[in-house]
């Protein structure tokens, strides 16, 4: 069915959150025999290429903030928008030829705006719909938020990974009044399945604790150095995941304390299903992942990131997952009385399936 048609995948390239919520697309689409083809860069490119090493890759490059130290990330990219602008111009440039020279049918970006072409069927996924601001700025929320709808309005379809009706995980994030936008919501995107779940219901714990870094620099290594200090002075087995697919080198740590660059999925479903406590940081992604093995976890948000910092006040004001800012957070006050999240519905692969049919079906 259809084998001749290609369909183009392109992730944004802040951290590798955006390209594991790919993973069940691709392999949806690798069902139904269209070619599939990833063009990204740095780590979402290292994380796809580990789970699909049998794809075509093109590398993608494009604009990638640096997060300071204290600064929030909204007035970050206030200040470098004209630089973001023409990195987006710069980017349907280079997509233009990619089209051109792949022979390129269908394109889905996930929320990289400037993969965008009105030459071929395309499709923008979003759990962003509605940008949060510091309080300070909130002045600026309608004109940000205008801004980012006429971004997203060039794309045929917009794709929300998200339950439309409450209880839902990503709150005034991605419902609202949705004008102009031809939104589907499609539920959770994870790299897991429900047959994994069922295989880790039972399983023994090895690790005290599992910590899951991620996300973009200097707030990863300093969560990193944050937490390995406190671990000097608490005797819990350890394993730390860095979040940097390709990096080679592993600094010293003390014998408590394993840790691994990056894992591939069944290795990170092992080792989320063997630990006792998880921490990690509040990518949507990430909870989407906790959400469909149904465990529990403490959200650190990285410090000046607004959504991050919305999704674990929403998510822990409804008692889903613990939320505690990085300012705040010590390992030695991790509870031992977590329990698991069981109530949100994991169990999508309809409704996305149906989605990525009539997409497919309607050019």
């Amino acid at each position: 069915m259809n084998k001749q048609k290609s369909i183009l995948i392109c992730p944004l390239n802040w951290g590798i959150g955006h390209a594991s919520r790919c993973v069940p697309i691709i392999r949806y689409l690798q069902q139904l025999n269209y070619n599939v083809i990833v063009a990204a860069d740095h780590k979402p490119m290292a994380l796809l290429q580990l789970v699909f090493p049998e794809l075509e890759f093109i590398r993608f490059p494009g604009y990638e903030p640096n997060y300071s130290k204290s600064n929030s990330l909204v007035l970050k990219m206030l200040i470098e928008a004209p630089s973001i602008i023409r990195s987006f111009k710069n980017d349907a440039q280079v997509l233009d030829k990619i089209i051109q020279q792949h022979r390129i049918d269908g394109l889905i970006s996930d929320n990289r705006f400037g993969a965008f072409s009105s030459k071929i069927p395309s499709v923008f996924i979003t759990h962003q719909l509605f940008i949060q601001t510091p309080k300070l700025l909130n002045f600026t929320k309608p004109v940000i938020n205008y801004l980012n709808f006429n971004y997203i309005k060039k794309f045929n379809e917009v794709w929300i990974p998200d339950f439309e009706m409450e209880p839902n995980l990503s709150g005034n994030l991605s419902h609202g009044k949705l004008s102009g936008l031809n939104v589907k919501y499609v539920g959770p995107l994870s790299r897991f399945t429900i047959e994994q779940y069922d295989q880790i219901e039972n399983t023994e714990k090895v690790y005290d604790l599992l910590v899951l870094l991620s996300g973009p620099e200097p707030q990863r290594s300093m969560l990193e150095s944050l937490i390995l200090n406190q671990l000097k002075n608490v005797k819990l087995k350890t394993i730390i995941i860095r979040g940097l697919p390709g990096e080679k080198t592993i600094p010293e740590s003390s014998d408590n304390i394993t840790m691994k660059n990056h894992v591939n999925q069944n290795e990170l479903q092992t080792l989320i299903s063997e630990s006792s406590q998880i921490v990690a940081r509040a990518g949507y992604s990430t909870i989407m992942d906790f959400v469909a093995l149904k465990r529990h976890a403490i959200l650190i948000p990285t410090p000046g990131q607004t959504e991050q910092l919305y999704l674990a006040e929403y998510l822990g004001k409804n008692g889903q997952f613990t939320f505690i800012n990085q300012k705040d957070f010590h390992v030695s006050t991790i509870s031992k009385q977590a329990s698991d999240n069981k109530v949100f519905q994991t169990s999508q692969d309809d409704l996305l399936q149906s989605t990525i049919q009539s997409w497919l079906s309607s050019w």
